[in-house]
């Protein structure tokens, strides 16, 4: 039987300061306006790795060697994150404070945890960390000897993109000595407002001031769920499958975001006459290109993001076939993935900074849990993470956030480290919507249990799955 949850110990806090800082880089980083659409909060990027033949102590070594050299090419995360004195908003002081390296222990076995419940797994083995810190590296040994390497930042630095670069670079340097590429820092003049700034209107009902007036109350937001899936690659095609027709072949995002907005829909049942899916789309593939030099763009580890959403009829949702609702998914999508959008955006973010000054920051409405029921979906699919440093590929790797007194319900899709088609997915989720998780006939999302994620004996109806799968 798993453990009831995973208590974690911290040995050590450890600064480590950048050895070599790039010269001339400036005091102070600005944020972008993209960056502050989504604003300062922490997230977490958790890989959790099978028992070293070089032992815990040989990893703890590396990363303290390594850390230094990192922070060289990775500057602005050996700094803190600041408001600026004058305006409020957010910014980056490049001081070269150090970054934090974190030693801790739990004291079970990795094929003794209950990974399925994602608040008593990934929420213990994220250490929390001081709200400035701009990057928490933290290690946490199992009593099997296995680990977790977990790089905790904030999202003003970061968006997917840039989060899964970072083990990736990591694991560069840490193998090779170097890197192949350079990220691009500079943020502020990448994505300039226009003079005079300009924007649709409707932008103006997409956004609310983050303040508890406005917010469901801390009990409510208790309420919600946590938990971990794995999605085989089996069931990617057969859903994408049926979400296809002659005239359309429906993305796998598509179609699984249509599986779910029919799983929603049943856990609304007659409560709202309505529901919403809601997608954080990464805007780097349609940025102008006549602007945006292509390859500074693929280096810059910053935010390129927004929301895209759909209101339907529930009973529209439950009723019409599945390549229909994957349609529906498909539009909502394509109507914010053009580059145009984010320049409205550079430009709405420009005129409401503002809120800064008052202490306040902004949120998409979609995500505070107000209006009829929301499922957002954040996608790292398209992101690969390379996460062998020297000790062998990781079994997991999930992001993390704790996301406050926002009430939506939420699912972050990644690809498995195994590489072989299948996802993770981790989901925060009111009661209902678990339970029609749960009594799924298809059974898509399937509970990600240790022997799923491969730290235990396998499920035998897995094999047998894999093994029909192959044939």
């Amino acid at each position: 039987m798993p453990t009831e949850r995973v208590d974690v110990a911290v040995s050590s806090r450890t600064l480590l300061r950048a050895s070599d800082p790039p010269p001339d880089f400036p005091a102070v980083l600005q944020a972008s306006n993209l960056d502050l659409i989504l604003g300062s909060f922490h997230i977490y990027l958790i890989a959790m790795y099978p028992a070293p033949a070089a032992g815990f102590p040989a990893v703890v070594a590396a990363a303290r060697d390594a850390m230094p050299a990192f922070l060289s090419r990775f500057f602005p995360f050996a700094g803190r994150v600041v408001a600026n004195a004058d305006t409020g908003v957010p910014e980056i002081a490049c001081d070269n404070t150090g970054a934090e390296l974190v030693v801790a222990r739990a004291g079970v076995r990795l094929a003794d945890v209950d990974f399925a419940d994602a608040d008593r797994s990934l929420g213990r083995i994220a250490v929390p960390f001081q709200q400035d810190l701009a990057l928490s590296l933290q290690l946490v040994r199992f009593a099997c000897g296995g680990f977790a390497l977990s790089w905790g930042t904030n999202h003003l630095l970061v968006d997917g993109h840039g989060l899964t670069a970072l083990p990736s670079a990591w694991a560069e340097l840490l193998r090779t000595g170097g890197l192949s590429w350079e990220p691009h820092h500079e943020r502020a003049s990448l994505f300039r407002p226009r003079d005079p700034p300009r924007y649709s209107a409707s932008l103006d009902a997409e956004f609310t001031r983050y303040a508890p007036a406005g917010l469901p109350n801390s009990l409510l937001t208790a309420t919600l769920v946590r938990r971990n899936y794995v999605v085989s690659a089996a069931d990617v095609d057969r859903l994408r499958a049926a979400a296809s027709t002659p005239a359309r072949r429906a993305t796998r995002l598509e179609a699984l975001s249509a599986h779910v907005w029919k799983l929603l829909a049943a856990a609304v049942g007659g409560l709202d006459a309505h529901c919403r899916m809601a997608w954080l789309v990464d805007g780097r593939p349609r940025l102008d290109a006549a602007r945006y030099d292509g390859a500074t763009v693929r280096r810059y580890l910053g935010n390129v993001l927004t929301y895209a959403s759909r209101e339907a009829a529930v009973e529209a949702v439950s009723s019409s076939p599945l390549a229909d609702v994957a349609a529906m998914a498909g539009a909502a999508i394509a109507e914010v993935f053009r580059w145009e959008r984010y320049e409205e955006l550079v430009d709405w973010m420009e005129v409401h900074k503002g809120v800064f000054r008052e202490g306040g920051k902004w949120t998409e409405v979609v995500g505070t849990g107000m209006g009829s029921p929301a499922l957002v979906v954040s996608t790292f699919v398209p992101f690969r993470v390379e996460g062998d440093f020297g000790f062998g590929r990781p079994r997991l790797v999930f992001p993390w956030v704790r996301p406050g007194r926002l009430g939506s319900a939420a699912m972050t899709v990644s690809r498995s480290p195994r590489e072989d088609g299948s996802w993770l997915i981790t989901a925060r989720m009111w009661p209902r919507l678990a339970d029609a998780v749960d009594a799924d006939p298809d059974a898509v999302l399937k509970p990600a249990t240790a022997a799923r994620l491969g730290f235990g004996a396998p499920d035998p109806a897995d094999v047998m799955q894999h093994a029909t799968s192959r044939m």
